[in-house]
């Protein structure tokens, strides 16, 4: 039968949780990785001029960060596991979280 190894001390240099810098990293990365030259040239082709395209980028980035912080706010005011399906449940009832889980029961 395998053992389990004893834990050691714990290092108090290694602490869980993200730095402002670690957040925006984080997602500056995820939004290069998800495709950013290919989703701007194809905005691109409908706008026609560079500025209505960066216009468009910073919009959409305002929104992002609302978007960011309202689920921020969200997370901290209900700290249970669910996400979007705890949100929805309390705000709308149990149908609504249900059809957001993809569990629709009209």
């Amino acid at each position: 039968m395998a053992t389990v190894p004893k834990v050691g001390p714990v290092s108090n240099q290694l602490k869980p949780g993200l730095s402002l810098f670690d957040s925006v990293t984080l997602v500056a990365g995820s939004m290069i990785g998800s495709g950013i030259f290919i989703v701007s040239a194809d905005i691109m082709r409908q706008v026609g001029t560079p500025f209505a395209l960066l216009m468009i980028w910073l919009i959409a980035g305002v929104m992002t960060i609302a978007g960011a912080l309202a689920y921020g706010e969200l997370a901290a005011m209900m700290p249970a596991a669910g996400g979007q399906y705890v949100y929805l449940r309390e705000a709308y009832g149990g149908m609504w979280a249900s059809c957001s889980a993809g569990r629709c029961c009209w």
